[in-house]
Protein backbone atom coordinates (compact mmCIF):
# COMPACT_ATOMS: atom_id res chain seq x y z
CA UNK A 1 0.00 0.00 0.00
CA UNK A 2 0.97 3.79 -0.98
CA UNK A 3 1.05 6.34 1.23
CA UNK A 4 -0.96 9.90 0.75
CA UNK A 5 0.97 12.51 -0.44
CA UNK A 6 0.51 16.31 0.46
CA UNK A 7 -1.88 17.67 -1.47
CA UNK A 8 0.70 20.34 -2.80
CA UNK A 9 2.61 17.48 -4.22
CA UNK A 10 1.50 17.29 -8.26
CA UNK A 11 1.27 14.05 -9.65
CA UNK A 12 5.07 12.16 -11.28
CA UNK A 13 5.66 9.16 -12.78
CA UNK A 14 7.84 8.16 -9.42
CA UNK A 15 5.89 4.89 -8.92
CA UNK A 16 5.67 3.95 -12.26
CA UNK A 17 9.47 4.07 -12.66
CA UNK A 18 9.67 2.16 -9.26
CA UNK A 19 7.41 -0.25 -11.24
CA UNK A 20 9.40 -0.65 -14.45
CA UNK A 21 12.52 -1.20 -12.10
CA UNK A 22 10.60 -4.07 -10.76
CA UNK A 23 10.14 -5.75 -14.44
CA UNK A 24 6.66 -4.40 -15.02
CA UNK A 25 7.06 -2.16 -18.72
CA UNK A 26 3.02 -2.08 -19.60
CA UNK A 27 1.52 -0.06 -16.62
CA UNK A 28 -2.07 0.66 -16.83
CA UNK A 29 -3.29 3.65 -14.39
CA UNK A 30 -6.91 3.44 -13.37
CA UNK A 31 -9.23 5.78 -11.84
CA UNK A 32 -13.05 6.37 -11.55
CA UNK A 33 -15.01 8.99 -11.67
CA UNK A 34 -19.40 9.17 -10.41
CA UNK A 35 -18.27 6.62 -7.28
CA UNK A 36 -20.47 8.63 -5.03
CA UNK A 37 -22.79 10.16 -7.27
CA UNK A 38 -26.59 9.45 -6.43
CA UNK A 39 -27.51 9.35 -9.93
CA UNK A 40 -26.09 8.35 -13.76
CA UNK A 41 -22.72 5.97 -14.63
CA UNK A 42 -20.04 5.26 -12.69
CA UNK A 43 -17.14 6.17 -15.33
CA UNK A 44 -13.68 4.13 -15.30
CA UNK A 45 -10.35 5.35 -16.93
CA UNK A 46 -7.32 3.95 -18.26
CA UNK A 47 -4.01 5.37 -19.18
CA UNK A 48 -0.78 3.55 -20.46
CA UNK A 49 1.98 5.52 -21.11
CA UNK A 50 5.20 4.11 -22.84
CA UNK A 51 8.21 3.34 -20.29
CA UNK A 52 10.00 5.75 -22.37
CA UNK A 53 7.60 8.66 -21.76
CA UNK A 54 7.99 7.32 -18.60
CA UNK A 55 11.90 7.93 -18.13
CA UNK A 56 11.72 11.14 -20.18
CA UNK A 57 8.41 13.06 -18.71
CA UNK A 58 7.79 15.33 -21.35
CA UNK A 59 7.04 18.82 -20.01
CA UNK A 60 3.36 19.23 -21.26
CA UNK A 61 2.53 16.82 -19.36
CA UNK A 62 3.62 18.89 -15.98
CA UNK A 63 -0.17 20.55 -16.99
CA UNK A 64 -1.72 16.82 -16.37
CA UNK A 65 -2.91 16.97 -12.45
CA UNK A 66 -5.74 15.05 -10.62
CA UNK A 67 -9.51 15.74 -12.46
CA UNK A 68 -10.11 17.36 -9.44
CA UNK A 69 -7.59 19.73 -8.79
CA UNK A 70 -8.55 21.33 -12.57
CA UNK A 71 -11.42 23.68 -13.98
CA UNK A 72 -13.46 21.94 -16.74
CA UNK A 73 -11.75 23.56 -19.47
CA UNK A 74 -8.35 22.78 -17.96
CA UNK A 75 -9.68 18.99 -17.41
CA UNK A 76 -10.66 18.95 -21.42
CA UNK A 77 -7.06 20.34 -22.77
CA UNK A 78 -5.29 18.14 -20.16
CA UNK A 79 -7.18 15.01 -21.81
CA UNK A 80 -5.67 16.30 -25.39
CA UNK A 81 -2.11 16.65 -23.86
CA UNK A 82 -3.14 13.01 -22.23
CA UNK A 83 -3.92 11.67 -25.65
CA UNK A 84 -1.04 13.17 -27.10
CA UNK A 85 1.60 11.13 -24.99
CA UNK A 86 -0.27 8.03 -24.22
CA UNK A 87 -0.05 4.34 -26.09
CA UNK A 88 -3.90 3.73 -24.79
CA UNK A 89 -6.67 5.68 -23.56
CA UNK A 90 -10.28 4.81 -22.77
CA UNK A 91 -12.85 4.88 -20.62
CA UNK A 92 -16.10 2.85 -19.72
CA UNK A 93 -19.34 3.58 -17.86
CA UNK A 94 -21.22 0.96 -15.85
CA UNK A 95 -24.99 1.99 -15.65
CA UNK A 96 -26.62 2.50 -13.08
CA UNK A 97 -28.57 -0.59 -13.53
CA UNK A 98 -25.65 -2.45 -13.00
CA UNK A 99 -24.68 -0.43 -10.01
CA UNK A 100 -27.84 -1.06 -7.96
CA UNK A 101 -27.41 -5.10 -8.75
CA UNK A 102 -23.86 -5.49 -8.34
CA UNK A 103 -22.87 -2.84 -5.61
CA UNK A 104 -20.49 0.62 -6.58
CA UNK A 105 -17.18 -2.21 -5.73
CA UNK A 106 -18.74 -5.14 -8.15
CA UNK A 107 -19.45 -2.25 -10.57
CA UNK A 108 -15.77 -1.26 -10.80
CA UNK A 109 -14.76 -4.44 -11.33
CA UNK A 110 -16.91 -5.01 -13.91
CA UNK A 111 -15.74 -1.99 -15.60
CA UNK A 112 -11.98 -3.15 -14.88
CA UNK A 113 -12.78 -6.46 -16.73
CA UNK A 114 -14.60 -5.16 -19.55
CA UNK A 115 -11.49 -2.33 -19.82
CA UNK A 116 -9.05 -5.28 -19.79
CA UNK A 117 -10.95 -7.29 -22.38
CA UNK A 118 -10.25 -4.42 -24.79
CA UNK A 119 -6.47 -3.69 -24.52
CA UNK A 120 -4.13 -5.66 -27.12
CA UNK A 121 -1.73 -6.34 -25.63
CA UNK A 122 -2.93 -6.49 -21.89
CA UNK A 123 -1.16 -4.35 -19.33
CA UNK A 124 1.22 -6.42 -16.97
CA UNK A 125 0.34 -4.41 -14.07
CA UNK A 126 -2.76 -2.40 -12.66
CA UNK A 127 -2.27 0.74 -10.40
CA UNK A 128 -5.68 2.25 -9.15
CA UNK A 129 -6.59 5.00 -6.98
CA UNK A 130 -7.75 3.91 -4.26
CA UNK A 131 -8.17 1.04 -1.66
CA UNK A 132 -9.80 -1.77 -3.38
CA UNK A 133 -8.72 -5.47 -3.66
CA UNK A 134 -9.99 -6.44 -7.19
CA UNK A 135 -8.95 -10.05 -8.87
CA UNK A 136 -9.04 -9.32 -12.14
CA UNK A 137 -6.32 -11.79 -13.83
CA UNK A 138 -3.30 -9.09 -13.77
CA UNK A 139 -1.53 -7.77 -10.52
CA UNK A 140 -3.47 -4.20 -9.29
CA UNK A 141 -1.83 -2.17 -6.96
CA UNK A 142 -4.25 0.38 -4.73
CA UNK A 143 -2.76 3.35 -4.52
CA UNK A 144 -3.86 5.84 -1.87
CA UNK A 145 -3.83 9.06 -3.22
CA UNK A 146 -3.00 8.21 -6.40
CA UNK A 147 -4.65 10.55 -8.73
CA UNK A 148 -2.64 12.99 -6.61
CA UNK A 149 0.92 10.83 -6.76
CA UNK A 150 1.05 8.87 -10.38
CA UNK A 151 0.61 10.73 -13.85
CA UNK A 152 -0.94 7.62 -15.01
CA UNK A 153 -3.53 7.75 -12.15
CA UNK A 154 -4.52 11.44 -12.61
CA UNK A 155 -4.74 11.08 -16.29
CA UNK A 156 -6.88 7.97 -15.75
CA UNK A 157 -9.09 10.41 -13.88
CA UNK A 158 -8.69 12.91 -16.34
CA UNK A 159 -10.45 11.04 -18.97
CA UNK A 160 -13.11 9.17 -16.66
CA UNK A 161 -14.25 12.56 -15.41
CA UNK A 162 -14.62 14.61 -18.88
CA UNK A 163 -16.53 11.47 -20.31
CA UNK A 164 -19.03 11.47 -17.31
CA UNK A 165 -19.81 14.93 -17.43
CA UNK A 166 -20.43 14.64 -20.88
CA UNK A 167 -23.30 12.23 -20.25
CA UNK A 168 -24.42 14.05 -17.21
CA UNK A 169 -24.50 17.38 -19.43
CA UNK A 170 -26.89 14.84 -21.93
CA UNK A 171 -28.77 13.90 -19.00
CA UNK A 172 -30.24 17.17 -17.72
CA UNK A 173 -31.24 18.06 -21.21
CA UNK A 174 -33.47 14.74 -20.79
CA UNK A 175 -34.19 15.43 -16.67
CA UNK A 176 -33.85 19.26 -16.27
CA UNK A 177 -35.68 19.56 -12.96
CA UNK A 178 -32.57 17.75 -10.88
CA UNK A 179 -30.08 20.59 -12.59
CA UNK A 180 -27.59 17.42 -13.59
CA UNK A 181 -25.24 19.99 -15.77
CA UNK A 182 -24.30 21.45 -12.47
CA UNK A 183 -24.02 18.87 -9.62
CA UNK A 184 -23.37 15.88 -12.41
CA UNK A 185 -25.33 13.58 -10.24
CA UNK A 186 -24.13 14.06 -6.90
CA UNK A 187 -25.58 14.56 -3.63
CA UNK A 188 -26.09 18.67 -3.52
CA UNK A 189 -28.56 20.01 -1.16
CA UNK A 190 -30.58 21.66 -4.25
CA UNK A 191 -30.49 17.95 -5.83
CA UNK A 192 -31.66 16.21 -2.77
CA UNK A 193 -34.13 18.99 -2.46
CA UNK A 194 -35.41 18.10 -6.30
CA UNK A 195 -35.45 14.33 -5.21
CA UNK A 196 -37.78 14.94 -2.47
CA UNK A 197 -40.16 17.43 -4.71
CA UNK A 198 -39.81 15.07 -7.93
CA UNK A 199 -39.04 11.74 -6.68
CA UNK A 200 -36.08 9.61 -8.67
CA UNK A 201 -36.19 9.63 -12.39
CA UNK A 202 -35.39 6.33 -14.42
CA UNK A 203 -31.15 7.38 -14.11
CA UNK A 204 -31.09 7.64 -9.84
CA UNK A 205 -28.96 4.63 -8.25
CA UNK A 206 -32.24 3.31 -6.43
CA UNK A 207 -29.81 0.52 -4.27
CA UNK A 208 -28.25 3.75 -2.46
CA UNK A 209 -29.42 4.94 0.58
CA UNK A 210 -29.31 8.43 0.38
CA UNK A 211 -32.14 7.82 -2.47
CA UNK A 212 -33.85 5.59 -0.76
CA UNK A 213 -34.72 7.60 1.90
CA UNK A 214 -35.45 10.86 -0.19
CA UNK A 215 -38.04 8.44 -2.20
CA UNK A 216 -39.65 8.06 1.18
CA UNK A 217 -39.60 11.60 2.17
CA UNK A 218 -41.16 12.58 -1.60
CA UNK A 219 -44.30 10.17 -1.01
CA UNK A 220 -45.40 12.03 2.73
CA UNK A 221 -44.37 15.11 0.63
CA UNK A 222 -46.93 14.45 -1.94
CA UNK A 223 -49.35 12.65 0.32
CA UNK A 224 -49.15 16.38 2.03
CA UNK A 225 -50.52 17.95 -0.73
Amino acid sequence: MLKRASSRTHPSFAIERELLGQGYVRIAGVDEAGRGALAGPLSVGVVVYNPTVIDALPEALLYVNDSKQLSPHRRCDALEIVRQHAEFVATTMVLHRIIDRYNINGATEYALRKLLHCMSPPPDVLIMDGNFSFSVGIPCIPVVGGDGLSLTIASASIAAKVRRDEILERFDARYPAYNFKKNKGYGTAEHRNAIVRQGPCPIHRRSFAPVKGMERQCRLFNDED
